[in-house]
């Protein structure tokens, strides 16, 4: 999945109008660079959606603070790049919000699918050590457990990179976790690829399409990879992980165990739901430790992040890696959007790279910023954010933020759009549809409220307001674009996330 597909779950709120108003939240500032004051004020003080309705563009931005209040967002914790160092170290509101303890830097949130990106450098350095061919048949490494054979394996066999870049064909997108307060031993990742009852909610995993054809994330597939590690490694994934990737990043409050060790357990964040209540056991547990499993700080993250610019720059080395592996994380893989465990996306001049992550009552973000021609050094863009919540409605402000981000240092990467819109149709009631993206099983919704158009993606999550800019032609101001057309009076809908190719939508 893209950084824009992701994207499209970072969702508008009902209305992006924000008084000035102060807010009360606690914080806590770790570090600020003696030049970075005035850009870090400016930062947390005019956070904005990617379009904005021409005629009062001021009076649609906010600050981290209102924002937060806003959605029921207990805690905010961020680590900023700037020129290749760390800019700033800074937390925002509560690591619970049921006692209220102030979230600090130093606290562990849970980085859901930036898990991957670090796994996957695990298994580079297997593929370094030559003990895992990226293009062989990833069923010679697997221990355990084998991929089913079926119809779409006899066309083509799984390998590493494929499942590495999501084009092996692999079901299974996400997990829900396991609430800790549960108790019992969790499942093995060998009882997750089973889809083993009765803690396993997902259904097993297997291959659903040709293996290299196209792109289909799927963490279903990371658990394959996870599989393969222990396999090769002969040993416990988390500890093989603190010793092969975190340690040698220099990420040391950072941990894949689960559950989460003792040792942390006056330093962990809670998560919460969309109303800002602590998840049941405070959070859940993720056997599947290399799609969704580390528990981490926006500081170490950016103690990865930075070690991903300066090899994107040559400059160094990341965990002592092949050039030619670490050369491809930053160059898409066949048929993907992906490189070698990293998102990919060029704009203009700028190529971002990293990762988002979406567990139960957390969201995250780690994606750099950096010149798309690595070669002319007078003109190096060195520039990175992370952002970690503790909210099932942290997906909200994390776009925000990365607008914010890009207007305080003229990145160039999302800069401001003004839209005009037109005078809203009359018959919007034909707009009504509920609808399927191409790449979820999620049921969405347009619906009509106060004689308005707003998108509803569900499970709890707030209303977009749609603005119609042309006939049948509607945009919300983060960026996503509805399309309507009949066909002998069948109704055809195509979603866009800003300029992207257009998804065709399976309407229900």
């Amino acid at each position: 999945m893209s950084i824009k597909l992701i994207l499209l779950l970072l969702l508008a709120p009902v209305t992006m109008v924000f008084a000035n108003d102060s807010i009360d939240l606690p914080f806590q500032t770790e570090f600020v660079n003696i030049n970075e004051s005035a850009n870090l004020n400016a930062f947390e003080n005019n956070l904005r959606p990617s379009y904005l309705i021409a005629g009062n563009e001021s009076s649609q931005k906010a600050s981290i603070y209102k924002v937060m209040q806003e959605f029921n967002i207990p805690g905010v914790s961020i680590a900023a790049i700037h020129n290749g160092k760390v800019a700033w170290l800074k937390s925002y509101g509560y690591k619970d919000n049921k006692n209220k303890l102030p979230l600090t830097t130093r606290d562990l949130l849970q980085a859901a699918s930036i898990s991957k990106s670090f796994a996957v450098l695990g298994l580079l350095r297997l593929a370094t050590e030559q003990k895992l061919d990226l293009d062989a048949n990833i069923n010679n490494y697997l221990i355990g457990w084998k991929i089913p054979i079926n119809k779409f394996t006899a066309e083509s066999y799984v390998t590493a990179r494929m499942l590495i870049s999501h084009t092996a064909g692999i079901n299974v997108h996400g997990f829900p976790g396991i609430p800790s307060s549960l108790s019992g031993q969790l499942p093995t990742i060998i009882d997750v690829l089973n889809g083993k009852k009765p803690y396993v909610e997902t259904e097993s995993v297997n291959v659903i399409q040709t293996p290299g054809t196209s792109m289909y994330y799927s963490g279903g597939g990371t658990s394959i990879l996870q599989l393969a590690a222990q396999s090769i490694t002969n040993q416990n994934f988390a500890s093989w992980m603190q010793e092969t990737v975190l340690l040698p990043l220099n990420m040391t409050n950072s941990t894949y165990q689960q559950p989460l060790p003792s040792k942390y357990s006056n330093q962990f964040s809670s998560g919460h739901d969309v109303y800002g209540i602590p998840l049941l056991g405070k959070y859940h547990n993720y056997p599947e430790l290399a799609a969704a499993g580390l528990w981490t700080s926006p500081k170490d993250l950016a103690q990865g992040l930075l070690a991903l610019i300066n090899a994107y720059y040559q400059e160094s080395e990341v965990i002592n890696l092949n050039p030619n592996l670490t050369k491809n994380l930053f160059i898409p893989q066949p048929n993907s959007t992906f490189g070698l465990g990293l998102e990919l996306e060029h704009h203009g001049k700028v190529l971002v790279f990293g990762h988002a992550g979406d567990n139960d009552g957390f969201h995250a973000i780690m994606f750099a910023f950096v010149s798309d021609k690595p070669q002319v050094r007078n003109k190096r863009l060195m520039d990175g954010l992370v952002v970690m919540t503790n909210s099932d409605n942290g997906m909200l402000i994390n776009q925000m933020l990365i607008n914010s981000f890009n207007d305080t240092y003229k990145i160039g990467y999302n800069d401001p759009k003004i839209i005009e819109p037109t005078k809203l149709s009359k018959a919007i009631s034909k707009y009504e549809v509920k609808f399927v993206l191409s790449d979820s099983d999620f049921l969405h919704s347009v619906i009509v409220k106060n004689n308005l158009l707003y998108l509803d993606w569900g499970q709890g999550a707030p209303l977009e307001r749609l603005y119609q800019v042309d006939t049948d032609h509607f945009i919300s101001l983060f960026g996503n674009k509805l399309n309507y057309s009949w066909a002998n009076k069948q109704l055809k809908l195509e979603y866009q996330y800003f300029d992207s190719s257009a998804l065709k939508v399976e309407i229900k």
